[in-house]
């Protein structure tokens, strides 16, 4: 699993998840796509091809269908066919008659193709009248049928479609090998005078169903649409493949409605089944068309699409391997860049121009990251050695032969004046101030320990100086938790007490105010002492703003420089002095907190 830490293979492996993933994403719905309007195209191509198809052999049988009204109106064939039934005609008269209607239905359906046969019969007189000199048999079961079934018809130009039968009643001229027929029957009445009841005739129209097989067949052959026409009757009519059947919840579905389609399985496949009616004879015309050849152009389009989307996802893996390696190389540079800045060697540099843009900018900003951590390196380095030369500094002061002398000889004193009570303050005052100088070696303490240490501090020299220091000490609530660098306010004490109180007589004041200001804790430590002279005090204003203008070392600027490297500019050390009144230490620096947990019992931090 090492090869996954790397950042190259990583790149490598999402870019090709997810442009892999989309690619095989998109092809899978692009062939679902494809595959549903495949399927509706086929569904609407079928059923344009069985409207179509209707529609043509509407349009041929109402061409007949014309015709034979045009039969039935027709004077002269009423005329003769009243004549023919007439019981005063004699023989001859009859001949005559039979020539005229002959001629007359010569003339109508000579030019009609695919004709069987045509004859007017009338079964009452069992007379008939055919194109050519065959006989018709009266008693053909299917003659007896249409003859019912206008029998009593009301009125005149009547039409009725009979579907595929054999026509057994041509007894001179039929073959048992002969083809089906559908034919098409309509009544012989007087149309000019509709209260003439009289059925003079039924001209018959015997349609030879290879018309059909011709249209019906190209069609199968030009797009593999297998038809079925069923009359409305449910009987078959007509089929491409004798072998084709219709289910009776089909044959029921066929008569829902005028048109429609559903998919079905027939003879162990799935085939879309489509259907219109006729509006000329009522017969329903049936396609149907496998899904097997649509299902293999499918699968061979879902092969190639599948072929592709491996090809694209391979070179997306080789193009993103060689886009990645290339475009992350500069993070190569710098890992073993900071592999190095990581065993200490800070002075080293990355260019700052690169071919790319971010990497010039990670570049610069790395570049002075590192200039800054050799800065603060420097800052951390001499905040250091201030500290430890400011606790140096508290530490030579309390170990200070004289002021250890001045405390023993006033503890020696006190002894003598039997003043236990004030023994035991110096001593623990004492004890408290070494405790602090010596083991807590925190840079930053919470104020209440810095105060607490002058505290100290006061009480020794008040001992000494008799009692004549008056400390004043105020705190906004809160802020002694705020944090301050470790022996600052007690440099700034002794200075009040050695430069400025000690000069004068009467009563020391030393007071410090704490507050809270803004974002701010600000520290005042004013005393009543002699104070400055404005030359004085300008010089040491210009020697805390410039550093190049200090001449001595004295605790104000280890003060005022420590401050600097621990807060930064926002900590401030300010003074103001007037001599014969007294000095002001003004000191401003960010609210810091120190941890509670972190504390000693003497308010110092771990």
């Amino acid at each position: 699993m090492k090869i996954m830490k790397s950042i190259n293979a990583r790149i490598i492996l999402s870019l090709s998840l997810v442009i892999g993933l989309s690619l095989i994403s998109l092809g899978v719905i692009s062939y679902q796509i494809f595959s549903r309007f495949t399927k509706n195209d086929m569904i609407k191509y079928v059923t344009s091809v069985t409207a179509q198809t209707n529609q043509s052999l509407d349009l041929y049988l109402s061409e007949i269908k014309d015709s034979l009204h045009f039969l039935s109106v027709d004077k002269d064939l009423i005329s003769n066919l009243q004549s023919s039934i007439s019981k005063n005609s004699y023989a001859i008269e009859h001949d005559q008659i039979r020539v005229r209607i002959t001629e007359i239905l010569y003339n109508i359906f000579a030019e009609k193709s695919d004709i069987r046969g045509y004859f007017i019969y009338n079964n009452d007189y069992k007379i008939s009248f055919i194109n050519n000199k065959a006989l018709i048999g009266y008693d053909s079961p299917f003659l007896n049928k249409v003859w019912a079934d206008f029998k009593n018809t009301q009125y005149a130009l009547q039409t009725r479609f009979y579907g595929s039968h054999k026509p057994d009643y041509y007894e001179s001229s039929y073959n048992k090998t002969d083809g089906n027929v559908i034919t098409i029957a309509a009544n012989i009445k007087d149309a000019y005078d509709p209260s003439n009841s009289t059925l003079y005739g039924v001209a018959i129209f015997d349609y030879n169903i290879s018309k059909l097989k011709r249209i019906y067949d190209q069609i199968q052959t030009q797009t593999g649409i297998e038809s079925i026409i069923v009359d409305d009757q449910q009987q078959f009519i007509y089929q491409t493949d004798p072998s084709l059947t219709l289910s009776s919840s089909s044959m029921e579905k066929l008569f829902e409605h005028s048109s429609g389609y559903w998919t079905e399985n027939i003879g162990g496949g799935k085939s879309l089944i489509s259907y219109s009616t006729s509006d000329v004879t009522g017969w329903k015309t049936v396609s149907l068309l496998s899904f097997a050849q649509l299902d293999q152009n499918l699968k061979l389009i879902r092969n190639t699409t599948l072929t592709l989307l491996a090809i694209m996802v391979t070179l997306t893996i080789l193009f993103a391997s060689a886009m990645t390696i290339r475009t992350n190389k500069p993070i190569l540079v710098l890992v073993k860049f900071i592999k190095n800045v990581g065993k200490g060697n800070l002075n080293l540099r990355l260019e700052r121009k690169t071919k790319y843009e971010e990497f010039s900018v990670l570049n610069r900003g790395i570049n002075d990251m590192l200039d800054r951590i050799n800065e603060l390196i420097e800052e951390s380095v001499k905040r250091q050695l201030l500290q430890k030369e400011a606790e140096y500094d508290a530490l030579q002061s309390k170990m200070d032969p004289h002021f250890l002398y001045n405390t023993l000889q006033s503890i020696s004193s006190l002894s003598i004046l039997g003043r236990n009570a004030d023994i035991e303050k110096v001593t623990y005052a004492l004890r408290d101030m070494l405790h602090y100088s010596l083991y807590r070696q925190n840079d930053m303490v919470p104020i209440q320990s810095e105060v607490r240490s002058v505290e100290n501090y006061l009480n020794i020299q008040n001992i000494r100086y008799d009692g004549k220091i008056r400390f004043e000490f105020h705190a906004d609530d809160g802020v002694l938790y705020y944090s301050i660098n470790k022996f600052t306010l007690q440099p700034l004490i002794e200075n009040a007490i050695y430069h400025g109180v000690e000069g004068i007589d009467g009563d020391w004041l030393i007071s410090i105010r704490i507050t809270k200001q803004s974002e701010e804790v600000r520290i005042k430590i004013s005393d009543n002492g002699i104070g400055m002279t404005p030359e004085r005090l300008l010089d040491l204003r210009s020697q805390l703003s410039n550093k190049n203008l200090r001449t001595g070392s004295i605790g104000l600027f280890s003060v005022a420089d420590r401050l600097e490297l621990k807060f930064g500019p926002s900590a401030t050390l300010e003074i103001d002095s007037i001599q014969h009144e007294g000095t002001i230490i003004v000191l401003t620096i960010p609210q810091h907190y120190t941890e509670r947990g972190d504390q000693h019992d003497d308010g110092t931090t771990n």
